[in-house]
Parts: C-alpha cells; structure tokens; sequence
C-alpha cells in the first residue's frame, strides 16, 4: 500500500505508519495469529464484532475497532513466507 510504511521486527512482528490524515490521532496495531477462527470465536465470546474480515491469497484478516477509532487487525498468513 503506497500509504503505508513498514518495517518487519526480529522474531515476527512488524511496525506499521500511515500517511493517512482521516487516521491522524488513532492507532493500528496487527497482530499475526494462527487462526483467525479461533480469534474470532474468542472475540465474539466477549461481544466484540468480529464481521470486519477479509481472505486474501496471502493472508486472512479479521479487523476490530474499539469506541475511540482505535484498530486491532489479527492476521492469519496463508504465504508461509510472510512469517519470515
């Protein structure tokens, strides 16, 4: 994504900044998971809405905001490569 810079941390991870003004003051954070079915029935147990989800080639997504605009995206890769 042109908007997007990111760099990849030892051990998995990764920092992400946005050249986004309508995301100036929130925050976004990914987080790599196993299985995004598991995280979604975790989180719908909590009744936290789990419908923002996306399948990909090379990842799934499951993306959550809480009240202040804030994002947590959990990431299931499918391109075992993206774990690297």
């Amino acid at each position: 994504m042109p908007e997007v810079a990111e760099w990849g941390l030892g051990g998995g991870g990764a920092l992400q900044v946005y050249q986004l003004r309508e995301r100036a003051g929130h925050g976004c954070c990914t987080l790599l998971v196993s299985s995004i079915d598991e995280e979604a029935a975790k989180l719908a147990k909590r009744n936290i809405d789990t419908s923002q989800r996306t399948n990909g080639d090379q990842v799934n997504t499951l993306m959550i905001t809480d009240p202040d605009g804030n994002h947590i995206a959990f990431a299931q890769p499918i391109d075992q490569r993206l774990t690297r």
